[in-house]
């Protein structure tokens, strides 16, 4: 059974430029895509624990990560390439060292699954790690390893994804828009939390450009990103490069990729006082020197909460809502959102 579904969370009303989005009450939209895929035939707590999860990225602001991500889930569950089981199947234990075999579960399941192993691990032996092989999309990396900071641990979470990146000179596209978080504990409401996303394109153009003009730029994140790709599909014995599937591609044709958690218990290392090393940390960053133009600085992490509002709304394009009713008359869902 899973062990929780995240807590409730303040909600984004910040409206991305050009985009019209309507207000969608939370908790209705949990309790909607629940019943999606509970009438996909996964228990309920599971569903609602996923929706928990999806709904919380929509929250953040990370649209990609979030409810977007149910119509395909619902065409890869009608045609057999999502399993609407529950749990992953222990493939090696030797201790602080896991591989599980996701057997195409929903993502959010097996992760929310691996995380108590993976924290227990890291107290028993001072660090653990858990790959995953035959996984599906977990959604947000960060939302997992600030889950494995809050109980006093370093969290570093990855998961590879089908390539879209060529490496530097080449056409051929190798690895993917790999996910890398890294959070640690902290003193503050919140741990530090660094979301990388190693082998995207910034999204401003402006932003995109410079990074282009940083020396080496290009050859370090395919390389990150090759990285991670390697370590997620390499150490789970999974799909790495090539061979991880389309997640929006054939419905029918497994996803594979693989994911890696690593908790790592500070205490271990003789070090007392992190967390307040790590807050007083972030607060240099907040207070330190702006740029000419620059009204504020944000410390890792801070963006994501600073979108949160005491509200119990969050913002969906109306294209997205429409087709999560259309998901939901196709199996059965009677409730209206």
């Amino acid at each position: 059974m899973p062990r929780r579904v995240y807590p409730s969370a303040d909600m984004n009303l910040e409206t991305p430029v050009g985009m019209s989005l309507s207000a969608t009450r939370t908790n209705s939209l949990k309790g909607f895509v629940a019943e999606i895929f509970t009438r996909l035939g996964v228990p309920h707590e599971a569903a609602r624990l996923t929706a928990a999860a999806l709904v919380a990225a929509d929250v953040e602001g990370l649209s990609s990560h979030g409810v977007a991500l149910v119509p395909t889930y619902v065409e890869r569950m009608l045609a057999g390439s999502v399993s609407p089981e529950t749990e992953p199947t222990v493939m090696h234990d030797a201790g602080s060292a896991i591989v599980l075999d996701a057997c195409h579960i929903l993502g959010p399941l097996s992760s929310d699954w691996t995380l108590p192993m993976v924290s227990e691990r890291a107290r028993e032996h001072g660090l653990a790690c858990i790959t995953v092989r035959n996984g599906s999309h977990f959604g947000n990396a960060a939302f997992w390893a600030r889950q494995i900071a809050e109980g006093g641990l370093i969290g570093i979470v990855m998961c590879n994804s089908h390539p879209s990146k060529a490496p530097p000179g080449g056409v051929e596209r190798l690895t993917g828009a790999n996910s890398l978080a890294i959070a640690l504990p902290s003193t503050d409401a919140q741990p530090f939390v660094v979301d990388l996303d190693v082998g995207g394109v910034p999204s401003d153009p402006a932003a995109a450009i410079a990074a282009m003009l940083v020396p080496g730029a290009a050859a370090k994140g395919f390389g990150l990103a090759a990285a991670v790709d390697l370590m997620c599909g390499g150490l789970s014995g999974g799909a790495l490069g090539p061979e991880v599937g389309a997640f929006d591609g054939d419905p029918a044709q497994p996803y594979a990729c693989a994911h890696l958690f690593m908790a790592i218990d500070p205490a271990r290392f003789g070090i007392a006082g992190l967390g307040e090393r790590v807050a007083r940390f972030a607060e240099r960053v907040r207070g330190s020197r702006r740029a000419h133009g620059v009204a504020r600085i944000y410390a890792p992490g801070d963006r994501a909460r600073a979108r949160l509002a005491d509200s119990d709304e969050c913002l969906l394009a109306p294209e997205l809502l429409a087709r999560l009713k259309e998901c939901g008359a196709k199996v059965g869902v009677e409730a209206a959102l």
